[in-house]
């Protein structure tokens, strides 16, 4: 390979870029017919690369799947890691997953990626379990640095793990149209069951 830049790039931003390039069509794939129905060949060709450099990047199929999981995730999780936490715990709770549900609204893509049954891929179902322990530990993390007294990480994390298991349950509902409300009505809803499980007023 070689090691001379082209147009200003290096090798190694190159390598980055085509990866990049190979990841947003494996989302626009996944987006139109879901995850199963991502292939190389039709990755590679959506991205006008050749197999030579998806292989550059990626093991197989199944790596790709996890970058692009990866990627919808990292997506969704910057949108609410831009919410400050400041003030009252239930503004900032409806902030967030106003953020969040506002940004699977903009992108059909993500909540493609999101409301997928990964039941079919290993690997794809434990990187979803592994997403699911990321954002509750999140969550958990945050409440106890704001909590007033002392507070323990591991009495916390149950009701976490409830409250993030039952609006995921909400989006797959909404996004699937069997319930209907905006993004702010949702983030209300949402907002104020989780307020509830933890006695915020």
């Amino acid at each position: 390979m070689s090691t001379r830049p082209h147009r200003g790039r290096g090798p190694q931003e190159r390598v980055a870029e085509r990866r990049a390039r190979l990841i947003v069509a494996g989302l626009d794939m996944w987006g139109e017919c879901g995850w199963s129905g991502v292939s190389v060949r039709g990755v590679c060709a959506r991205a006008r690369l050749t197999d030579r450099y998806f292989y550059e990047s990626f093991d197989g199929r199944e790596a790709l799947l996890l970058a692009v999981f990866d990627q919808a995730l990292a997506d969704l999780m910057a949108a609410m890691a831009a919410v400050p936490w400041e003030g009252e715990p239930r503004p900032f709770m409806r902030a967030s997953m106003t953020a969040v549900f506002a940004a699977l609204d903009a992108d059909p893509r993500l909540a493609r990626v999101t409301r997928s049954d990964t039941s079919g891929s290993p690997a794809l179902e434990r990187r979803r379990h592994e997403a699911l322990d990321a954002i509750a530990d999140l969550i958990t993390a945050r409440i106890t640095a704001v909590s007033e007294g002392p507070m323990d990480a591991d009495s916390v994390r149950a009701p976490v793990r409830f409250c993030v298991a039952g609006v995921l349950e909400l989006i797959s509902m909404w996004l699937g149209g069997r319930l209907e409300a905006t993004v702010e009505q949702l983030a209300d809803q949402c907002s104020d069951l989780c307020a509830r499980v933890f006695g915020i007023p």
